[in-house]
């Protein structure tokens, strides 16, 4: 098993125009969002199918990993109004050993598409968001050797969070 890193950041308002066009997720786009879970990690990653990955991503919908906040997941739109990169966020993680704070379960981006900020902008489109709707904080696990996502998190102020943090 790969070990696994717990980030947290406080939520910020914008302070730049997004370069991606992006919207809320919104139920009709479960479909999409399967294929991409599925195509965009090596096989067996993320789903053994294209079906069990939809199947995930209904049960995310769902509430399997958490209440999902459809407000505060974005998508990331090409020029011809395809989705090619997703963020998914829960209210709360479950489980004890995370923080009281919403959670993103997903972030992926279209192998295609990596390296042109939209991976950057869906979180930070889910920063303002939840700073608006009143949430100071967000939370999300990565695996410790995934350099390119902690260089992401960490260069937009995610930091590690340990439980201590919470008795704080």
């Amino acid at each position: 098993m790969t070990d696994m890193v717990t980030l947290i950041a406080k939520t910020t308002p914008l302070e730049r125009e997004l370069k991606t066009a992006s919207r809320t997720v919104q139920e009709t786009d479960i479909t999409r969002l399967g294929e991409l879970y599925f195509t965009a990690y090596d096989t067996g990653v993320a789903a053994e199918s294209l079906e069990a990955a939809m199947a995930d991503m209904r049960a995310s919908y769902a509430g399997k990993y958490g209440e999902l906040l459809p407000d505060a997941s974005h998508v990331a739109l090409d020029e011809d109004g395809k989705i090619v990169a997703a963020v998914l966020v829960v209210e709360h993680a479950l489980g004890n050993d995370t923080p009281d704070a919403p959670f993103i379960i997903e972030l992926i981006t279209d192998r295609e598409h990596r390296r042109r900020g939209l991976a950057e902008d869906l979180v930070l489109a889910t920063l303002d968001t939840l700073f608006n709707n009143g949430h100071k904080d967000v939370a999300l696990r990565v695996e410790a050797n995934n350099s390119a996502a902690l260089a992401l998190y960490l260069s937009l102020d995610f930091h590690r969070w340990s439980p201590e943090e919470e008795e704080d």
